[in-house]
């Protein structure tokens, strides 16, 4: 090879190596950020403002012997579609068929919980984030 291909692979190389650097700095998103949670929230799943794939469930959990009212998007999801582990404090809900939505609907979903305690002293309050959905 010729002194010239030479030098035309590796300003090829250099060029392909910024443009991946300039691509992953841009489209870099950073996750460490810290969510901040009413302190009665162990936590929540998806994260606020996070994108997350159609098969997403939300996981809220909480103390033993608190109860939720689950808001998304506007509609109150009745109780009988929220999975309710009461060993542990952990609500799951999912759309499907015969629930209230049956897939979640590409783009922002706003997701609002309230919630108070069943047992002992009165505990009310309630959060509200937004997580986006891919199409």
């Amino acid at each position: 090879m010729k002194k010239n291909t030479y030098r035309l692979i590796f300003l090829s190389l250099s060029l392909l190596l910024i443009l991946t650097v300039y691509v992953g700095v841009n489209f870099y998103q950073d996750n460490d950020e810290t969510v901040v949670l009413p302190a009665v929230i162990e936590g929540i799943s998806p994260l606020p403002n996070y994108q997350v794939p159609q098969q997403t469930s939300l996981e809220i959990n909480l103390p033993v012997d608190y109860e939720i009212v689950l808001i998304v998007n506007n509609y109150i999801i009745p109780s009988t579609e929220i999975l309710n582990v009461e060993a542990t404090g952990v609500f799951v809900w999912k759309p499907g068929p015969n629930k209230t939505f049956e897939k979640w609907n590409p783009g922002e979903q706003n997701i609002r919980i309230t919630w108070s305690k069943v047992v002992g002293l009165p505990d009310v309050g309630e959060f509200a984030w937004k997580f986006y959905i891919n199409n």
